[in-house]
């Protein structure tokens, strides 16, 4: 927690970044160790899943945390698989079972939305944006990550509630996936991949604040690191690649322009 606070005050100006990787580091020496040996209570399975759900906030705030966000959600399916659900009294019980599509829709609905002509045509090139990614796209693992989200943008026109919720289907991917596929689904070198994340991390990113509304200033800190994730991903992008993050990484300029 403490880790996490220390990042999340770095967003705003305060520099804790030392701090904060101390204590990051030291709670994922402890939470491995715990992981060596099966959780022998409720209280233990319940410690280790908010401690791996901290690491994956606190990743979350880090501008080069977008990989380690990765593992970290990935390390709360596992860890959900392996105890969590062995304890009716968990206190993440009725969350790990409803999973966080439900518990989004529970939280803002699914109230119908009415675009904007402009909103309209945005949805539009960022379909088409997607769509340009398909040829590339060769393993099952892509092809159905990419289907997840063309799907939520289809989602989005009728409801930003609804699609924000639907992110859930991308989530599940990268939770089944096998150590082989997402090991290669987060390689920095493997550009398609890289590709597909840029364009999932800014329309989760937008259909987050237009689902959440005013309550989306609460989450406003994420504005930060998620353009600096996908900087930071466009950046690495070999020459050949970088046309097919041109429309998304446009619309990047035009949020840190506002």
């Amino acid at each position: 927690m403490l880790g996490l606070a220390g990042s999340h005050l770095g967003i705003h100006g305060a520099d804790y970044s030392s701090r904060a990787l101390f204590h990051r580091v030291k709670a994922i020496r402890l939470l491995n160790q715990a992981l060596s040996t099966p959780a022998a209570s409720v209280a233990e399975a319940d410690a280790r899943y908010a401690a791996t759900f901290a690491l994956a906030w606190q990743a979350s705030c880090m501008s080069e945390g977008m990989t380690e966000f990765l593992l970290m959600i990935k390390g709360c399916h596992i860890i959900r698989n392996a105890s969590l659900l062995r304890y009716k009294d968990s206190l993440f019980k009725a969350f790990a079972q409803d999973g966080y599509g439900e518990s989004i829709r529970k939280v803002i609905g699914t109230a119908p939305l009415t675009l904007t002509p402009d909103q309209e045509n945005i949805i539009r090139e960022f379909l088409e944006s997607l769509h340009a990614l398909a040829p590339l796209c060769t393993s099952p693992l892509e092809v159905r990550f990419l289907a997840a989200t063309e799907r939520v943008v289809k989602i989005a026109r009728v409801s930003a509630a609804q699609a924000f919720a639907q992110f859930s289907e991308n989530y599940a991917l990268i939770f089944l996936a096998t150590n082989e596929e997402f090991t290669s689904f987060i390689n920095p070198d493997h550009y398609p991949a890289q590709l597909l994340l840029i364009h999932f991390i800014l329309i989760e990113f937008q259909i987050g604040y237009l689902a959440l509304g005013e309550a989306g200033h609460r989450f406003a800190f994420r504005t930060k690191s998620c353009i600096a994730w996908m900087n930071h991903l466009a950046a690495r992008l070999p020459e050949e690649y970088r046309k097919y993050a041109e429309w998304p990484m446009k619309y990047v300029r035009t949020l840190q322009a506002g």
